[in-house]
């Protein structure tokens, strides 16, 4: 009975040694497997976090100043195709910036330039949803609320997208609700207004006069005519670069811009009109000479050229070089 005994003690005692031994040996590894798995699961998260990140600071504002232009462009080949306004330009930059089609139809149709084609909101959303998912394996959602322009400055414009998006992974799901805005420059777009008006004879390139208000003069006024370029006044009498998509010719005192015709251009050359623009096409002065000069001084070039009494005190015209129309 003595030999069992110690028989019994001696197995137990090589039991707890084995035990132990696993569990010295199993015990770190599982620690360490542990530590593995949360360090990589904080650097899927990182990723995925710098990348929703980067969809508001970077994508998004890049996305919507290049579909901004393209769309804006668009609406003016679109005006220069048809001979035309823009009835409802809300809606109608909303319907080309997302599916690239006005009252339903394709737009680049219509203009014969392929410039919306695989270039819409819609378009990159798609693209960032795909890249998302073989990038970083992760399912985006990206839903637009909202897209609009406004203008708060004379040579800028202002779009806005709203967007609600979603991004899900086998860590986490964020979900956003975004509004960017940015700012796109409106010189070399062509002057919408221009083109309906002489029935697209008569291209006008918007280009910013360096003249200061306080240093007109004859000379700069015909170099004014010569480079068709555009002025803004403080509280200005002009329309908006916006505004003329939809001839609403009205005062817009922050962002009113207008440059004056050259004759040379028009046809007739001879009109009982201010050649402002916005007051040559709306008609301001039809067959009212009496209101109006001829600028004799700049005849030898710009044959015709006519201004009202307000223009002609803007531009420090004298009287040497403005005569009564009538």
């Amino acid at each position: 009975m003595g030999k069992i005994k110690r028989k019994g003690i001696f197995f137990t005692f090589i039991s707890i040694i084995i035990m132990a031994t696993f569990i010295l040996i199993f015990t770190p590894q599982a620690d360490i497997s542990l530590q593995k798995d949360t360090h990589a699961v904080s650097a899927r998260i990182g990723s995925i976090d710098s990348f929703v990140s980067d969809l508001e600071s970077s994508y998004f504002d890049a996305v919507l100043r290049a579909t901004t232009y393209k769309t804006i462009l668009s609406l003016i080949l679109y005006m220069n195709s048809t001979g035309s306004y823009v009835p409802n330009f809300d809606s109608a930059f909303y319907e080309v910036m997302l599916t690239g089609k006005i009252n339903g139809v394709p737009i680049d149709s219509v203009t014969g330039r392929q410039i919306m084609a695989n270039s819409t909101i819609t378009d990159w959303n798609d693209r960032i949803v795909n890249t998302a998912k073989d990038t970083l394996n992760v399912n985006t959602t990206i839903i637009v609320t909202n897209i609009s322009v406004s203008q708060a400055k004379a040579w800028s414009i202002e779009p806005r997208l709203d967007v609600n998006y979603t991004i899900k992974s086998n860590v986490a799901e964020w979900s956003r609700k975004s509004t960017i805005t940015s700012q796109i420059s409106i010189e070399g777009l062509n002057d919408p207004y221009y083109l309906v008006n002489t029935n697209r004879a008569y291209t006008n390139q918007i280009k910013k006069s360096s003249v200061e208000v306080n240093q007109w003069n004859i000379a700069k006024v015909r170099e004014h005519v010569r480079n068709g370029t555009y002025i803004h006044f403080e509280d200005s009498k002009a329309s908006s670069f916006l505004m003329r998509f939809t001839n609403t010719i009205e005062p817009s005192p922050c962002c009113g811009i207008e440059s004056l015709a050259n004759p040379n251009r028009l046809n007739p050359s001879d009109q009982i009109e201010s050649y402002p623009d916005y007051l040559l096409w709306s008609h301001k002065f039809a067959n009212n000479c009496t209101q109006l000069y001829n600028i004799t001084g700049l005849w030898d070039e710009f044959r015709y050229f006519k201004l009202d009494f307000y223009h002609v005190a803007l531009f420090n015209i004298t009287s040497q070089d403005a005569v009564r129309t009538c």
